[in-house]
């Protein structure tokens, strides 16, 4: 008859107690959004990813290289994109906008500022709980939970977090 070593039954329980310290930590970490600025080309873009893994992407640059900072942040197997603003109708907003909608799912863009789309002040919610107000051309605010950021053309190009930390590129 085979008997089980001492050891097997010890790390099972080991790895079945890591498992479990591993989950409820996920269960109950604190949900925060992350917002990336970047400056592609002559104009900026942001990146907006929530808890609910949903991203947003404010402008768009002014040309291709918002694919590389893309491709940067979401998983290479993450072809949509959720939510595209745009705060102005001018190249540094929109330049990059035909190569990200080539590749990836995207949905039609909300506009500001132009004829026909919304006008500035308007508030949109994304994902429940976050609120973007774009009050100008590459002017906006985001608020999730308890933190606002104002961003604009003149914004630091850096990874904001809404637990009110921010991370060097």
């Amino acid at each position: 008859m085979y008997h089980m070593p001492r050891i097997v039954p010890l790390l099972i329980f080991c790895g079945l107690l890591i498992a479990n310290i591993s989950i409820y930590r996920a269960l109950n970490a604190q949900k925060m959004a992350e917002i990336r600025v970047f400056s592609v080309g002559k104009g900026n873009a942001i990146i907006v990813q929530t808890p609910r893994n949903k991203t947003l992407l404010i402008d768009a640059g002014s040309d291709a290289g918002i694919l590389r900072e893309l491709g940067r942040v979401m998983p290479m197997w993450r072809r949509s994109i959720d939510a595209v603003i745009l705060t102005s109708a001018d190249t540094k907003s929109m330049g990059g906008l035909p190569d990200v909608m080539s590749r990836y799912h995207t949905p039609a863009p909300v506009r500001f500022g132009a004829p026909l789309s919304n006008p500035y002040g308007t508030t949109l919610t994304f994902d429940n709980d976050m609120h973007i107000t774009v009050i100008a051309p590459h002017t906006l605010t985001i608020s999730y939970g308890a933190t606002t950021f104002a961003f604009s053309s003149s914004t630091p190009v850096l990874t904001y977090r809404t637990d009110g930390i921010s991370i060097q590129k």
